[in-house]
């Protein structure tokens, strides 16, 4: 059995990837968790905040959260949805600016960190990865 924790190391990786894009990304002015939700919410075209949470597998409380930087930043606007009690979120001008600014800067980083892979790591990375989080069934209990 081995000591180490597959969630932990998966987490440090997490985080040090993490760190490659922001470096990568840092002209921009927005992170690459800022980046990925700003283009989730333009491919969704103004999305209800419950509708991004689902997109974005986030709970709600920390999209939120997230939601309220870009908008204090000035990078979207939320407006109120089909009924007073739905807000949709949607990038504003200086938002639309500042992706497109980071686009180029995100490619960057994935093309580096693809070559480093290679083609055959990437493929091993995707079936590992798909494999880490399809969800573990619950153990049987024996009968003692």
């Amino acid at each position: 059995m081995s000591d180490t924790c597959l969630c932990i190391d998966l987490r440090t990786a997490a985080q040090q990837l993490t760190r490659i894009y922001d470096g990568v990304m840092a002209p921009s002015g927005i992170t690459v968790t800022q980046f990925s939700l700003m283009h989730l919410i333009q491919r969704l075209d103004g999305p209800s905040v419950k509708e991004l949470a689902e997109a974005s597998q986030l709970e709600r409380s920390t999209l939120g959260r997230n939601v309220r930087v870009l908008e204090k930043l000035g990078l979207v606007d939320m407006k109120t949805g089909e009924d007073a009690r739905t807000r949709t979120i949607y990038l504003s001008r200086k938002g639309l600016k500042s992706l497109q600014r980071a686009l180029p800067l995100w490619q960057s980083a994935q093309s580096q960190l693809l070559e480093r892979l290679g083609l055959e790591g990437r493929q091993q990375l995707e079936e590992t990865l798909k494999i880490l989080t399809t969800p573990l069934t619950a153990p049987t209990k024996s009968k003692a």
